[in-house]
C-alpha cells in the first residue's frame, strides 16, 4: 500500500468520526442525568437538588444546572469528545500499521526490493501519523484547559448576577408587608371617610381623595407583585428550574459586620487586578512582536489595571456608605419599634382609633422594610466587591 492510500484512508476516518458523536443537552435539578460531581458529598449533592434555593447554594446551581453554562460547557465538551475519539481511533490504526510493520520483518518480506519499498512506506507513514496524533493531543489538552477556563469565568458571571437577583427579591419581599398595611389604611381611611360623608362631617372631594388612596395602594401592591415574581421566575432559570417552579427563596446571609475593619483594599486590589479575566486573555494576547506593539500592549494593560483600582475605590465606599446607612436604618427601627409598642397599648385600651392603629403598624412596617433594604443593599455591596476580587466586574461586561 502507497503512502498516499494511507493517508487518503486516515483523512476519511478523521472526517467520519468527527461528526459521529451526538450533543447532549442540559439537566436541570431533580432529573438524574447527571453524576455526583467529584469532590461533593451525597447530601450536599441532593440538597442541592431539593426544592429550595439557598444563597450559599447559587454558585453550585448555576455550575451544575444553569442551562447556558451547560450549553458553553456541552458544545467545548463535544468538540473534545470529537478529537478525542479521532486521537484514539488513530492511536489504533498506528498500532496496526506497526504491527504489519513487525510481520514484513518477521516473516523476511523485505528481503525483496518490492517488499522492501512495502516496508519504508509503512515506517514512513507511521512516523507521520504518530507526529500527527501528538500535535492532536496537544489540541485536546489545549481544548481542555480552555474548557475548564470558560466555564470557570462563565459560571462566576452567571453567579454574581444571580446572587444579585436573590438580594433584589429579598429587597422587595421585605416591602410587600409594608405596602399591604398600606393598602389596610387605605381603605380603613376610605371607610371612615364615606361614613362622615354620610353624617355630613366630610365633603365628596375627601372620598374621592381616599378612594384615590386606595386605588394607588392596590396599584403598587400589584406592581410589586409582579417585580417580586419576575425576579422569582429569573432566579429560576438561572438556577436550572422551571420558570414557574414550586420553591421556596431563602434569605440573604447575615454579615459579621466586624468583618468591615478587616477589609485589605490594597490586597484586595491586587487580586482583583490579577484574577480579572479581561486582564488575563490581554496578557496572554500577541503584541505584535514591535516595539510600538509592546508599548501600547503595556499601556493599554496599564490603564485598565487602574482602572480597576478605581472602581476597587468605588465598591469599597460602598460598602462604608452601605454601612453607614444601615446603621441610621436600625436607630430608626428600635424608635419605631417603641412607637408600636405604644400604639398597641393605647389601642388595647380603646385610646387610639383603629385607623390610628393601622398607621402606627403601617409606620413600624415601613421602618422594619428600610431596615431590611438597608442591610440588603449593604450586602449587596460586600458581594459586588468579593466579586470583584474573584476576577468578575460586573461593569466591565464579563
Amino acid at each position: 500500500m502507497r503512502m498516499k492510500g494511507y493517508l487518503s484512508a486516515c483523512m476519511a476516518v478523521t472526517l467520519a468520526l468527527s461528526a459521529a458523536l451526538p450533543v447532549y443537552g442540559a439537566v436541570g435539578p431533580g432529573q438524574t442525568g447527571i453524576s455526583i460531581p467529584e469532590g461533593m458529598t451525597e447530601e450536599k449533592w441532593n440538597k442541592l437538588q431539593d426544592q429550595t434555593i439557598e444563597f450559599d447554594e447559587l454558585s453550585d446551581r448555576v455550575r451544575y444546572f444553569n442551562p447556558d453554562l451547560q450549553n458553553i460547557a456541552d458544545s467545548a465538551g463535544n468538540e473534545k469528545s470529537n478529537q478525542q475519539y479521532v486521537y484514539d481511533e488513530l492511536k489504533i490504526y498506528i498500532r496496526d500499521l506497526n504491527d504489519n510493520t513487525k510481520s514484513m520483518e518477521d516473516s523476511g518480506d523485505i528481503s525483496s526490493e518490492e517488499g522492501l519499498k512495502k516496508y519504508m512506506e509503512l515506517k514512513t507513514t507511521v512516523m507521520i501519523l504518530e507526529k500527527g496524533a501528538d500535535t492532536l493531543n496537544k489540541v485536546i489538552k489545549r481544548i481542555d484547559s480552555g474548557i475548564n477556563k470558560n466555564v470557570d469565568r462563565y459560571s462566576k458571571t452567571f453567579s454574581s448576577a444571580v446572587s444579585q437577583i436573590m438580594i433584589g427579591y429579598n429587597s422587595a419581599l421585605a416591602n410587600r408587608e409594608m405596602i399591604q398595611k398600606m393598602l389596610d389604611v387605605s381603605k380603613a381611611g376610605f371607610e371612615a371617610q364615606s361614613i362622615s360623608f354620610q353624617q355630613g362631617m366630610a365633603t365628596e372631594a375627601d372620598v374621592l381623595a381616599a378612594n384615590k388612596g386606595v386605588l394607588e395602594a392596590q396599584a403598587s401592591l400589584e406592581q410589586l407583585n409582579n417585580t417580586i415574581d419576575g425576579l422569582k421566575r429569573s432566579l429560576c432559570l438561572m438556577t436550572g428550574y422551571s420558570a414557574d417552579a414550586e420553591i421556596q427563596i431563602g434569605e440573604v446571609p447575615q454579615l459579621e459586620l466586624s468583618f468591615i475593619s478587616s477589609l485589605n483594599l490594597e490586597a484586595d486590589t491586587a487580586n482583583a487586578v490579577g484574577n480579572n479575566y479581561d486582564l488575563i486573555e490581554k496578557r496572554r494576547s500577541a503584541s505584535g512582536q514591535t516595539t510600538t506593539g509592546v508599548k501600547n500592549k503595556a499601556a493599554g494593560l496599564s490603564e485598565e489595571e487602574q482602572t480597576i483600582t478605581v472602581t476597587m475605590q468605588a465598591y469599597y465606599q460602598g460598602i462604608l456608605q452601605g454601612k453607614s446607612a444601615y446603621d441610621a436604618a436600625c436607630t430608626a427601627y428600635d424608635k419605631a419599634v417603641l412607637e408600636k409598642d405604644k400604639a398597641d397599648r393605647s389601642y388595647q385600651l380603646g385610646m387610639v382609633s383603629r385607623l390610628g392603629h393601622l398607621q402606627a403598624q403601617m409606620a413600624f412596617l415601613q421602618a422594619e422594610g428600610a431596615k431590611q433594604s438597608a442591610y440588603n443593599t449593604l450586602y449587596q455591596a460586600y458581594d459586588t466587591y468579593q466579586w470583584a476580587v474573584n476576577g468578575i466586574i460586573a461593569d466591565s461586561g464579563q
